[in-house]
């Protein structure tokens, strides 16, 4: 697996999979595409606070992330996509523990209503982290209402 920082050379192929992204949750933001057939992405790339990532397996993508950094050491998983082909291999969770390793200190993420199936994987990936502090709570996001968040801080 190699994990690699979303540049213009390489913003062509997160944006490819950020649409099967939006397209699957699709069911449960109530989203449908424009007249042009994309989805608009909630998550900008071109905020400073925001880098994304592409995740590659054999040199084939297979996954994206968004991570919004509030302050150093104050992350956030905006985005969080594997390509169905590549899940059952717990590529979702190696892609997550190099993240949390890049960035050692307070990490949240967030599920919306209905994707309890997110909630279960972010639960074991997080189980076998080394860290501390889990907190998992029921949250009001301005944006997405309640939302399911887990809070911890990542030592690797």
């Amino acid at each position: 697996m190699k994990v690699v920082v979303v540049t213009d050379k390489n913003r062509a192929v997160y944006n490819n999979l950020a649409q099967a992204y939006e397209a699957e949750f699709s069911r449960l933001t109530a989203k449908k595409p424009l007249a042009n057939g994309v989805f608009e992405l909630d998550t900008n790339l071109d905020d400073a606070q925001v880098t994304g990532f592409i995740c590659y397996k054999s040199g084939t993508p297979a996954g994206i992330a968004a991570v919004y950094s509030e302050a150093l050491h104050d992350n956030e998983i905006a985005e969080f996509y594997i390509v169905p082909f590549f899940r059952k291999a717990e590529l979702g969770t190696q892609f997550a523990h190099m993240l949390w390793q890049q960035r050692p200190g307070l990490w949240t993420i967030k599920q919306i209503a209905g994707a309890q199936y997110a909630t279960r994987f972010w639960l074991s990936a997080i189980k076998y982290l080394p860290g501390e502090n889990l907190i998992e709570d029921q949250y009001e996001d301005e944006y997405w209402g309640k939302v399911t968040r887990q809070r911890f801080v990542s030592t690797e």
